[in-house]
């Protein structure tokens, strides 16, 4: 069971950082992302852009690893397409470990509004069932989602982001008739919000705060993080800490991103 206190003094570390760190802030831009909601922002990107990463959670039962890959397409300056897809790993403390690539996910989002400083945008979601069951994938999933960002006149940028999922589960019946057991397919309804700020510090460099929730599997993560420009490129790092059953203790998350 996690604990609030046990993880107080690192989430007043996160906000520190990121509330003297704004005092230098300078110039804000679109062009930096939010680590939890990536799929669920506001902004159309000008161009494609791509982006790999990789990430590590601990948990109070075991650790994992993950890589994959992530991007967006924009049809035009209203419509934007993305997709992500990876692979992961889980190795429990005791007994055998699993791994195996993920399932397909696909996005798209519409701007509503992109009057002066705030964009509201509406997308939805699904996911294809391609990934391995070993890691729980192969599932088809579906939902849509609302996004907001509002840019103060300090550069600082507030994302907001609601939406309604549905995940695919699987149950094991027992067939009163026959005997034989079957599984049958069932859609678990998923209320999701996230919010975050980011804050340029210069031209170069971005604070990303989030806090992100998922009332399917009780997840609740809050994370800090940076965006260094780097040539025609981002380097990108977070420490998410996790504040719910379902989150993981700690995940670390490191990303090069790229535009197309």
């Amino acid at each position: 069971m996690k604990t609030f206190p046990d993880k107080l003094v690192l989430i007043s570390a996160l906000f520190i950082l990121f509330a003297f760190t704004s005092l230098s802030a300078q110039n804000g831009s679109n062009d930096v992302r939010l680590f939890q909601s990536y799929f669920y922002d506001a902004p159309i990107s000008k161009t494609p852009h791509a982006e790999g990463g990789l990430n590590y959670s601990t948990y109070e039962y075991g650790n994992s690893f993950g890589i994959g890959a992530k991007g967006g397409y924009p049809i035009n300056e209203k419509i934007e397409i993305q997709a992500g897809w990876g692979y992961e790993s889980f190795s429990p403390e005791e007994g055998d470990g699993n791994s195996g690539i993920t399932d397909l996910g696909l996005f798209g989002r519409y701007n509503l509004s992109n009057s002066g400083p705030t964009s509201f945008s509406a997308g939805g979601m699904i996911t294809l069932p391609i990934g391995s069951d070993d890691i729980g994938a192969g599932n088809l999933n579906f939902g849509g989602f609302g996004a907001v960002r509002h840019a103060l006149d300090n550069g600082l940028v507030l994302c907001g982001t609601a939406g309604l999922l549905f995940y695919e589960t699987t149950e094991i019946e027992l067939d009163p008739v026959t005997y034989e057991i079957e599984e049958k397919s069932k859609y678990e309804t998923s209320f999701n919000i996230g919010a975050g700020a980011i804050y340029p510090v210069s031209d170069q460099l971005s604070i990303v705060g989030e806090f992100f929730m998922r009332s399917e599997g009780d997840y609740m993560m809050l994370s800090g993080g940076v965006d260094y420009k780097l040539g025609n490129g981002r380097v990108r790092g977070a420490l998410g800490i996790g504040l719910d059953d379902g989150a993981p203790d700690i995940m670390v998350m490191g990303g090069y991103a790229i535009t197309l």
